[in-house]
């Protein structure tokens, strides 16, 4: 990730699932962990996020590690009538190897749920085979305190919707 200032659309403080971390800032550097960043049409996953924070308030991103998108080849979104009531994505596409370990993160923001489904390389001391891995995955999306209306889930950079009634 290079020095540079970028329009943040969402930022997550953990992974999906996991025990929100509270963000640092100190000594004018945020830590913010991991971040989905939207900008100029594109999505992109980072992790070990650090901002700087200017004089004139912006941030200025320092460093971070830029996590490759798994192929997302279908998308759906499902409404579970239970109470509460439930809304849940359902994915599946393909990673570039079996050696890859698939990491989830969704956030929203406004009336738009983000998710990324990134690949880490696992650690191996054998050599991996270099043939696709398909993967399925389903995350919940929180829908607590929504009121009726149509949503969307931008998926990898892919837009669906789905509505609340």
């Amino acid at each position: 990730m290079q020095k540079s200032t970028l329009g943040l659309v969402a930022m997550l403080t953990a992974m999906h699932g996991a025990q929100a971390e509270p963000v640092l800032l100190s000594d004018n550097v945020l830590n913010l962990g991991d971040a989905i960043v939207v900008e100029g049409g594109s999505t992109r996953f980072y992790q070990q996020v650090e901002l700087e924070l200017t004089k004139d308030g912006d941030f200025t991103v320092l460093g971070g590690v830029e996590k490759s998108l798994a192929t997302v080849t279908e998308k759906s979104v499902n409404i579970v009538a239970t109470e509460p009531l439930k809304v849940e994505l359902v994915v599946s596409g393909y990673m570039a190897n079996p050696c890859i370990e698939l990491e989830t993160a969704v956030t929203r923001k406004g009336s738009t749920f983000y998710a990324v489904f990134a690949q880490t390389p696992l650690q191996t001391l054998v050599a991996c085979v270099q043939v696709l891995e398909p993967f399925s995955a389903t995350v919940a999306l929180d829908v607590t305190d929504l009121s009726a209306g149509t949503y969307a889930v931008q998926v990898n950079g892919e837009q669906i919707s789905f509505l609340l009634e």
